[in-house]
Order: structure tokens, then sequence, then C-alpha cells
């Protein structure tokens, strides 16, 4: 039966994709009758300086909890800052977002999508849960004061460690350290040791938080252990979904952690789909981007004509006949399913592609 739909007319073939437009409140709703019905994992490689990404995520985390229920989203942060996030989207507080600001949430548009986010879960019975998977950022500080219970006393043993927790301004270790490899190599690593090796008495300090405490503390994914993040990032996804019975599931990370083909070096997405539960199951979604600003990026290289995966961004010629036959100018952004492209390097890199267009700096 698959095959014989794959053979299917270029008409019938159309409308088979996605159409990224503008709804009545202003956000954007996804429309689309290509058939997900087989797949348990979606993953969207992202770009992260792009600001009309932001719409991208919120419109499919919509239709996906609306048309099969899903609620668990993985983002390339860590534990403390899924937790923070949670927070937020259980209560409308900003103060878990900022002091100091956390990643996705720096710009207008990413807070614009927290903002939306947290209007859509709160009328939702079965709420959006966004889970960490990658190393921890400098807020696993603020994490760890929040889990303090409140007027107990500090154990000698750990009194220093607790005091530091409870005392260091965040926001201005932030400002002042903000190269990552020394807050994490120093910082987050001598908090780890003093755990190691008191473990019993912050357990009974922390009491039932120790659980969340431990799962920050004990990341396998660290900033030490950069190069094999889309092994940890896998590790960190199959404990939870094993963990908590997660069945179907979003992953939202750099388009690099998204080929689903073997390149070399075994991206995130590759794991997923090469695991015997999710194996066929995997619906692997990149993006492509014309006339693309993206402030992530060194000033020289902000600007560019194009922007999409590394296997075929640079074939112009490519790129301009895939815009040319498949963007629509009724939809702000298109999916389109990648089998449709006469490219194996496009095909092999993803299931589908999200076309965007004339991405302006704010």
């Amino acid at each position: 039966m698959l095959g014989i739909l794959l053979c299917l007319s270029g008409i019938a073939r159309a409308q088979q994709a996605g159409c990224f437009k503008a709804s009545e409140s202003g956000g954007l709703e996804l429309e689309t009758d290509i058939d997900f019905d087989g797949s348990d994992v979606f993953f969207l490689g992202e770009f992260h300086g792009v600001y009309g990404v932001s719409e991208v995520k919120l419109a499919l985390i919509k239709y996906l909890n609306r048309r099969y229920g899903i609620t668990d989203v993985f983002m390339e942060t860590g534990y403390s800052t899924a937790y923070l996030y949670n927070a937020y989207l259980a209560s409308g507080d900003t103060s878990f977002l900022k002091e100091p600001t956390l990643i996705y949430y720096m710009r207008k548009p990413y807070r614009d999508f927290w903002e939306q986010l947290y209007i859509y879960n709160k009328g939702l019975e079965h709420k959006i849960t966004i889970r960490g998977m990658d190393f921890e950022r400098i807020e696993f500080l603020k994490v760890l004061k929040l889990l303090m219970p409140k007027g107990k006393e500090k154990p000698g043993t750990i009194f220093r460690t607790l005091e530091y927790i409870d005392t260091v301004a965040v926001r201005e270790l932030a400002r002042v350290h903000s190269d990552s490899s020394y807050v994490l190599e120093n910082i987050y690593e001598r908090l780890r040791d003093s755990i190691v090796n008191n473990k019993e008495e912050y357990r009974r300090y922390f009491g039932l938080n120790f659980k969340t405490v431990e799962e920050i503390m004990f990341n396998v994914d660290t900033y030490i252990g950069f190069d094999e993040r889309n092994k940890m990032m896998y590790h960190n996804i199959t404990k939870q979904t094993e963990r908590d019975g997660v069945k179907q599931f979003i992953v939202i990370s750099g388009m690099n952690h998204g080929s689903k083909s073997y390149l070399g070096w075994r991206s995130l997405c590759y794991r997923l789909a090469k695991r015997k539960q999710f194996r066929g199951k995997v619906a692997d979604i990149a993006m492509l981007c014309k006339n693309c600003y993206d402030w992530q990026l060194k000033p020289e290289y902000r600007h560019a004509a194009f922007r999409g995966p590394a296997p075929y961004i640079t074939d112009t010629t490519l790129i301009n006949n895939i815009y040319n036959e498949y963007y629509k100018a009724d939809c702000k952004y298109r999916m389109i399913e990648t089998d449709r492209i006469d490219d194996k390097r496009v095909r092999k890199f993803s299931d589908y592609v999200v076309l965007m267009k004339d991405q302006p700096e704010f």
C-alpha cells in the first residue's frame, strides 16, 4: 500500500505538505495533511539564531498536541533549565526565566514563544512537559537554591557548599563568567564532587527534592564531554522515556544533531532512529532558509542567501529549484516531504524540510 501511495501523481502528491499560516490570534498554525500516524518521535532540527524558528516550534508543538496528544518536548537544555521552564508554564511567573536569562529566552521572538505556549498550556488537561537532555548551564545554581528546604538548618559537614548555593549571585556570576567552560568545569564539577562525597547528608537535607538534585548534578552530559553530546543526549532521552513510560515525544535540537543518516559521527536523530522501539517511527524535520538573518553567527556571516543542512546547502542551484517549485506565497513557511525532491543528499538528511524565507534582523 505504501508503495502505491508513493507512486501517486504529482497533483495528489502536492497535497502532502504542511502550511504554516497566520491565525486569527496572530500566531501561526500548521495546516497539513501529511500522514504522521506511523510516527512516535518527531525530531525538529532547528536554526538556533533565526527568529522565525520560534513560530515554527510553537505551531508544531500545538499541532502534534492537538492531533496526537503529545505532551513531552525534549529541548537542547539541561535538566535545571527544563525545571525552570516547567515552573514558568505551571505558574506564569517570568522570574523563573530571568537572573540569569535562560537559553531560548534572550530575544523577543523567544519570549513570545514561551508566553504563547504558557497561554496554550493553561487550557490543556494534560500539560506540556519540557524535558532536558543536554548539559547544565549556570542556572543549575538557581534551581538548587529553589530546591533548598525553607528554614532547615544546614548540616555542618556540607554547610559551606549549601551556604554558597544559598548566597551566590547567579546573575552576576553569569555576567562575569559567560564562558560555559569556566562555569561548568569548575563550579559545577566542584559541587558535584561535594555531593558525591557527602551523598547521604545531601539526601537528608533536600528530602524529596533530592531526586531532582541528583538528576541535575549527576547528568551524564557535561560540558567537559562536549564532543560526546549526541551519545549523552541520547542516553538522557532514553532514560526518561523508559522511566516515565513516554511513548511519543518531540525533540527540538540544533540541525547538526538532526541528520537521520549516518554521517560518520552518529547524530542524535540517527541514534533514535536506530533504536528498536523507534525504528521506522521517527519523523525527521529539517529547515531551509532563504534570505536569512541568524543573530548567533559571527557578524560577517549573519546575513546569508541560504541556511540549511550542510550536505546540500552549498548547492545554490538545488536550493533555488526547491524554492521555485515548492515554496508557496500563501504560506509563511511550508513543510514538504523530501522524497519529492530528486536529490539523494536532501532525502538522506531528513524526511521533511520546512522552507523559510526572508527572515529579518529585528
